[in-house]
């Protein structure tokens, strides 16, 4: 914790966007529909060994993702179509629809084919003093989760995000005491849950402002279904923003401190378990150079990786294992910056770092990773994204685990995105 407040004295600049009322309102001068969507293209390269004991594959981390069968890969991993809108003249009615149709989590977590291809479909209500949201969509919390993906030149989720909050439901087909293996039994949580919104935006003065959202949700993810028992979890959200320049939607240039918090149950076989997940950071951007950083912790329910169930060592049949106890604990922090050297051209550096089941010595597990790259700014939002990095894990209490965690190794990524609006 120190080594992150230190970090955050040292920067001056960070990347800038309220997202809460980007994704969940329209401007008055918006369409009444809008049709846009985003396509990206990726390579992947991953540099790590592969390491098998008795066919049994250890190495997850030394394949690409989300099928974890191959070490190098070139696939459209997001085709994204949706329409978002006002329903009256007097923009009181607003809605967002958003479809998935390329290979990623959402459509294939680990080999397992879903037909999860509506991703978001709200309707939000302006008559009140509060905005009423209803429907499925991005639940209020971690800025890395709520950021458009078209817009991040970062073309992976840091690992802390990735484990700690893009949750994964599984089909238990095993347990030894509360950690459980199985099989997706749908699409991973993506950043977002099925409920009820109430948020606002407050203009303290003419450059100051507080934004504030309370969900109530099925935390079931993407399935829009009760599956805890009646057990609703509660999203909490606030942030302060000074606006500094323009105004520009995602390019908006202001300072803004947030913090979030998630309580809910999850239910697996006949036991509830909590999860709990919390965090805060800042961003700002002066409109040249970007940094954004968030600490976060977790409680229960944390997602220990994928495991190799098939002894055939030309075959990896992959479960995900969840380590459920409520005492469970994890937490993490990342720091970025994105520094525009031409106008089109922007050098991008960020550190991540995840400390998994730090209560028990044996399973703790920490995660470093450095990356580095630049984009190449095609016209608008269209780009093209290098990414390299620089991969560590460390078991520090276990000395089999370090082994295996040894075959960790370097990846580069290559992606072209494009967007239509």
């Amino acid at each position: 914790m120190i080594k992150f407040i230190l970090l955050l004295l040292s920067l001056s600049y960070v990347y800038s966007a309220n997202w809460l009322m980007i994704q969940g309102t329209q401007k008055a001068t918006a369409k009444e529909h809008n049709l846009w969507g985003f396509g990206q293209l990726k390579y992947t390269y991953n540099q790590g060994d592969i390491f098998e004991v008795n066919g049994i594959n250890k190495t997850p981390f030394s394949l690409v993702k989300p099928d974890l069968q191959e070490q190098e890969t070139l696939m459209l991993s997001r085709l994204r179509f949706g329409l978002r809108g006002r329903l009256d003249d007097e923009n009181k009615i607003n809605y967002f629809i958003l479809t998935e149709f390329g290979k990623n989590g959402i459509t294939d977590p680990i080999g397992y084919r879903q037909q999860s291809y509506l991703t978001d479909l709200s309707v939000t209500l302006r008559y009140l003093p509060v905005n009423i949201r209803i429907g499925q969509f991005k639940y209020p919390g971690s800025e890395e989760g709520w950021m458009a993906k078209f817009v991040s030149p970062f073309i992976q989720f840091t690992t802390l995000s990735d484990q700690l909050m893009l949750e994964r439901y599984i089909s238990v087909s095993s347990d030894n005491g509360t950690t459980f293996s199985g099989e997706p039994s749908h699409s991973v949580g993506a950043y977002r849950d099925s409920g009820i919104e109430l948020f606002q935006l407050i203009h303290l003065d003419q450059d100051s402002r507080f934004s504030y959202a309370y969900m109530l949700g099925l935390g079931a993810g993407l399935q829009m279904e009760n599956v805890n028992d009646c057990h609703p979890p509660h999203y909490l959200y606030m942030a302060y923003e000074k606006l500094l320049g323009d105004m520009n939607g995602d390019n908006t240039e202001s300072f803004k401190l947030f913090g979030w918090y998630q309580n809910g149950k999850r239910k697996l076989l006949d036991e509830m378990y909590d999860r709990i997940r919390y965090g805060v950071g800042f961003t700002y951007f002066d409109g040249v150079l970007r940094v954004e950083s968030e600490y976060m912790w977790g409680k229960g329910m944390i997602f220990s990786g994928a495991k190799d169930i098939d002894p055939t060592p030309s075959n990896d049949v992959w479960q995900f294992e969840i380590e459920a106890d409520d005492n469970n604990k994890a937490d993490g922090y990342y720091i970025a910056a994105m520094y525009n050297v031409t106008r089109k051209i922007e050098a991008i550096a960020r550190y991540d770092e995840y400390n998994r089941m730090t209560n028990v010595s044996l399973k703790e597990r920490i995660f470093k990773n450095t990356t580095v790259g630049f984009s190449y700014k095609i016209e608008g939002p269209n780009r093209i994204d290098f990414n390299y990095t620089f991969a560590k894990a460390y078991a520090p209490h276990n000395s089999a685990a370090q082994a295996i965690l040894d075959n960790s190794g370097d990846i580069a990524r290559v992606q072209l995105t494009w967007v239509y609006k």
